[in-house]
């Protein structure tokens, strides 16, 4: 029986604020809609993502002065050359389930956010893995703070659409 077919065809099933990456990306999830906010640390998080960043943070220990004062570009290379390998081995990974929108709060410009589509193919996808970094857990300050609901609120409240 195909689950897809229906009356619920083309039309959104499920909206997901900050969901983990918990469906296979081999699973078609066309009825979801998931939105990240900014950094969310927990849309990020997969086995992979925190192994990679034990590893970035065990290199960084390592590098002494010198690599702890250029450590900023290195872990810049690092995370872009990860995001393009992560885009390329999709194959049984687990992914955040159905289209994914990203919104970017901004705190200048009236603190307008932008909304932005990141999956599928094209420029959006390559803008997720090179610019956004979505496959890689990122350690700002906001990490934790975006994945507040509140902060999903405000940042949805305040996405100028063209």
């Amino acid at each position: 029986e195909d689950l897809t077919s229906g009356s619920a065809r083309d039309r959104t099933s499920a909206l997901c604020i900050g969901p983990p990456p918990c469906l296979s990306s081999n699973l078609p999830s066309t009825f979801v809609k998931s939105i990240i906010n900014g950094d969310d640390i927990v849309c990020r998080t997969t086995h992979g993502t925190i192994n990679h960043l034990c590893d970035r943070a065990r290199r960084s220990i390592k590098g002494g002065l010198l690599g702890r004062s250029v450590g900023w570009m290195s872990e810049a290379v690092s995370l872009t050359v990860s995001g393009l390998k992560s885009k390329d081995s999709k194959g049984g990974k687990l992914t955040v389930p159905g289209n994914v929108f990203l919104v970017r709060p901004r705190r200048i410009g009236g603190g307008s956010s932008s909304i932005h589509e990141v999956g599928g193919g094209g420029r959006e996808a390559l803008r997720a893995a090179l610019l956004w970094q979505l496959n890689d857990v990122l350690l700002s300050k906001s990490l934790w703070a975006h994945h507040r609901l509140d902060a999903y609120i405000r940042s949805l409240d305040r996405v100028r659409l063209k």
